[in-house]
């Protein structure tokens, strides 16, 4: 789910160390299309000429959910008679987002004038996956965290869910990204935390996320944001199967399907704070196979004349995030009170 641009003018001088290639974090439907790919997305412009929006998601296999907990039924979602009865409760403006399955509209409530962002699911292109859709709000109504984007509200008619989500006014991390090429270690640092305390919440729940990126970031300022988009998102009771997540930031456990658990949230958590440092991801490839192939390799190159500014703990730091072996991969916390982290943040 994305929200509006993010103007400059709000992102102090030192966070950002390139000039934007773009004003406007929102695009047409038909300019946004053109930006998709299939397979790996990196945001390495040198590698990709241009800067894709997301990448292609991968195929789930229903018959491997194994030890997750799913809502199939969610009470809290409220019935419409028709599409046009949303209306009666917000006023629909214009258009800040698109997915796979959905819309985002920019709304406000009839009764306080408030701004909400409502995505509107389609059930037709959702077809066998609806409960996907009343997981994710059964799993919102759960979670109370400064880091993560409140579900307001929910309605379904025959045709649509309606998801009403509190307004981050000011974008996503990916056009934020996009923009300006690369965060600073101040702002990348002040980041992580944010998200890596989310997600520390998250798991103290035993929900795994996994789909960790920036386009999942929203921004209230240029230092607070929040986690949204719990499309994937599921209670762990033992090791899980299902294949699924965007390419780019997929761990190597869940590629070798010999199980996976929590440290898969982790392991993304990693990739984005290599592609915050940087302005793309460690393992790039527009075949998809070779990305695989990169993945479960997790070689981490800091070769690159980027990575020159960039110090030695923020590298430490991403080596014991984006490693193979769960067993030596940080766990979430362990993040948050990392040395590099907490020296920034005090």
């Amino acid at each position: 789910m994305a929200a509006t641009a993010v103007p400059r003018t709000m992102i102090p001088v030192d966070i950002v160390h390139a000039k934007s290639r773009r004003n406007s974090s929102i695009a047409p439907a038909s300019r946004r299309a053109s930006h998709r790919r299939v397979g790996g997305c990196s945001l390495d412009r040198n590698n990709n000429n241009d800067l894709r929006r997301k990448s292609k998601m991968l195929c789930a296999d229903d018959s491997l959910h194994a030890n997750e907990k799913i809502y199939t039924h969610c009470d809290s979602i409220r019935k419409l008679t028709s599409r046009s009865s949303f209306h009666k409760f917000y006023e629909v403006g214009k258009l800040i987002g698109q997915g796979n399955f959905s819309d985002v509209f920019l709304v406000s409530s009839q009764e306080s004038s408030r701004k909400y962002a409502v995505k509107e699911i389609d059930k037709n292109r959702m077809f066998g996956k609806l409960y996907f859709v009343e997981n994710e709000i059964s799993i919102l109504k759960r979670c109370d965290h400064r880091h993560i984007c409140k579900l307001v509200d929910a309605f379904e008619c025959t045709n649509s869910y309606f998801l009403v989500f509190e307004f981050a006014s000011k974008g996503d991390l990916f056009e934020m990204i996009k923009k300006f090429g690369r965060l600073n270690e101040q702002a990348s640092a002040k980041i992580v935390y944010q998200i890596a305390s989310a997600i520390s919440y998250l798991h103290s729940k035993n929900v795994v996320h996994r789909d960790i990126k920036p386009e999942n970031i929203l921004l209230n300022n240029e230092y607070s944001v929040k986690l949204t988009d719990f499309g994937l998102a599921c209670v762990v009771t033992g090791p899980l199967y299902r294949i699924c997540g965007t390419p780019t930031y997929v761990a190597p456990e869940i590629l070798s399907k010999e199980g996976y658990g929590l440290e898969v949230d982790v392991w993304s958590l990693g990739i984005l704070l290599h592609i915050m440092l940087v302005g793309f991801a460690p393992f790039r490839s527009a075949d998809r196979s070779q990305l695989f192939r990169l993945i479960m390799k997790a070689h981490v190159s800091f070769d690159l004349p980027n990575w020159h500014r960039v110090s030695s703990k923020a590298k430490q730091l991403i080596l014991r995030l984006v490693t193979p072996d769960v067993e030596n991969r940080l766990t979430v916390d362990e993040v948050i009170s990392d040395p590099w982290i907490q020296t920034i943040l005090n």
